[in-house]
């Protein structure tokens, strides 16, 4: 059987050889002829260029046809088929029996042959022509790379497919034996399954591109406002359509094994991808209407509103993000053929058992959602929580984060958050003390103090109001006064600052600098001398 299959595919391997030598050599005399006999203007170097593109050709089809022949030798030795009978038994059956209709079957495969390399001729042109119109449209001006690749995919594919399709032909015209046939209807299959899927990932690539570059130039339209805004996705999008060789593959081992394991592997993959996409684009889109439902139009809005709104957008997309992850897992499961009851029964149990035994986690997550809806401070406020005063850094679910004045951050859980003291809503109070000595003039002083901050106004605009003066206590030092100033939220301390330096300054101009006085009163001493 080695000795039979060896000789015959050797054979046939050796034909191949000389024919393609005989048909290169005879290729060129005869475009001269031709050439010569049209009278095209300079015949000789354009009869050389076509014989050395027909020769080119030939090449590949010999080359191709002998790998052919050889994996077709080694295949059907492996599966211990024994070529010479059979081939003997068709050529009884066909070729000597009426040597005639042999001929005449010869020459419809030729013109089979002839037909197919006219039909591919005319496709390209077709092709060339559509890509061309696609370069002088507007909305494909600037994507012209991929469209030398489209088109170099496409011809491929057309002509690997003309060329599989007139073998069918051929082969259904002078039918072979039946191992040819399966062979090459594998081949036929397998073929255009992965040169169909490279095109079409070129396609869908463009479709992608071209789609934002359209929604991206209408970003005032109403609806493809949202699809430019998505264009983050345009990667993922990319990387899932090259999983179109999945999809191909299925079908291909569909096609060879219907109904097969393989095929069926290859449908849960393809389930499993499209699942995995779908949730990341919902991922997206739910993120994308969180961010339209709570930021759209802020100048509508008191900046506390929209800072509260801020606080809460990251919030809602992170549980929005984990129960879409959670449905995919759970989805994804399913498709592997898992039972998902024990599962999901086993993460209630589980969920029951983690919320009694971690009821301080529990608390505090609890009371990072009151803290987060009910908007009692937001980020960016200056706020005292128990023995911390600082600014807000971040309002998290279970953790509120606070920096203070020496940029030390605490982390306070929610739980432990009591009482909440908010130095940032609407104004706070800027308090400076002094003392004036009791021999001054005190309704005087006040009144030049308070002429004075009133011209100081404008030059800060952290003041909301004429600052007010207070006669706070009659001390034995002197009487203590105390400047009272409504400024912005957080300002205060800054403020204070400002308002110390002035108030010493109106003072030392006026004549009366604070100043603490001590009287001392001593009985029953001598007089001195």
């Amino acid at each position: 059987m080695l000795l039979n299959n060896a000789l015959i595919f050797g054979a046939a391997l050796l034909l191949v050889i000389v024919a393609s030598l005989v048909a290169s050599r005879q290729s060129g005399r005869l475009l001269r002829v031709a050439l010569r006999f049209v009278r095209a203007p300079d015949h000789e170097a354009l009869a050389a260029n076509l014989a050395s593109r027909v020769s080119r050709a030939i090449v590949v089809v010999a080359t191709v046809a002998a790998i052919a022949l050889i994996c077709a030798g080694v295949s059907l030795t492996m599966y211990e088929i024994d070529c010479g009978p059979r081939l003997w038994a068709w050529a009884e059956a066909s070729l000597l029996r009426d040597p005639m209709a042999v001929v005449w079957q010869v020459l419809k495969l030729l013109g089979v042959v002839a037909g197919a390399f006219v039909v591919y001729r005319f496709v390209r042109v077709v092709a060339q022509y559509l890509i061309a119109g696609l370069r002088r449209n507007a909305a494909f001006v600037h994507h012209d790379a991929q469209l030398a690749t489209l088109l170099e995919r496409l011809l491929v594919t057309l002509r690997w497919g003309i060329a599989l399709a007139a073998a069918n032909l051929c082969v259904a015209l002078a039918p072979p034996p039946e191992p040819v046939v399966r062979a090459l209807e594998t081949v036929t299959i397998v073929a255009l399954g992965v040169l169909i899927a490279r095109t079409m990932i070129v396609i869908a690539h463009l479709a992608v591109d071209v789609v934002l570059q359209f929604a991206r130039g209408r970003e005032g339209h109403r609806t493809l406002r949202y699809v430019g805004r998505l264009e983050h996705l345009a990667g993922i999008t990319k990387r899932t359509l090259d999983y179109f060789f999945v999809g191909a593959a299925t079908w291909i081992f569909d096609q060879i094994n219907p109904g097969g394991r393989l095929s069926e592997f290859g449908l849960i993959g393809i389930r499993i991808i499209a699942l995995v996409y779908a949730g990341r684009v919902l991922i997206e889109v739910f993120e994308l209407f969180v961010r339209e439902l709570l930021l759209a139009d802020p100048e509508k809005r008191s900046e506390a509103e929209n800072q509260q709104r801020l606080t809460l957008v990251p919030v809602a997309s992170s549980i929005l993000r984990y129960a879409i992850y959670f449905c995919m897992t759970v989805m994804a499961l399913q498709e592997l053929g898992v039972d998902t009851s024990p599962i999901l029964a086993g993460a209630g149990l589980l969920g029951l058992a983690v919320g009694l035994g971690a009821q301080a986690f529990v608390g505090d997550v609890v009371s990072g959602f009151f803290i987060l809806f009910e908007g009692l401070f937001l980020v960016g406020d200056r706020v005292t929580v128990g023995d911390v005063v600082g600014n807000v850094e971040e309002i998290g679910v279970r953790v509120l984060k606070i920096r203070d004045e020496a940029g030390v951050l605490h982390c306070i859980p929610n739980g432990e958050v009591r009482s909440i003291a908010n130095h940032a809503r609407l104004y706070v109070n800027a308090l400076v003390e002094f003392r004036l000595p009791y021999a001054a003039d005190v309704n005087g002083v006040l009144a030049g103090l308070k002429a004075h901050l009133t011209e100081f106004r404008p030059r800060c605009p952290d003041i909301l109001d004429d600052p007010e003066f207070v006669v706070q206590d009659l001390q034995d030092t002197g009487v203590l006064v105390r400047c009272v100033a409504r400024v912005k939220p957080g300002r205060d301390d800054a403020t204070c600052e400002l308002l110390r330096a002035e108030l010493l300054t109106a003072l030392v101009a006026a004549g009366v600098a604070p100043q603490a006085s001590h009287v001392v009163v001593l009985h029953n001493v001598p007089a001195s001398r």
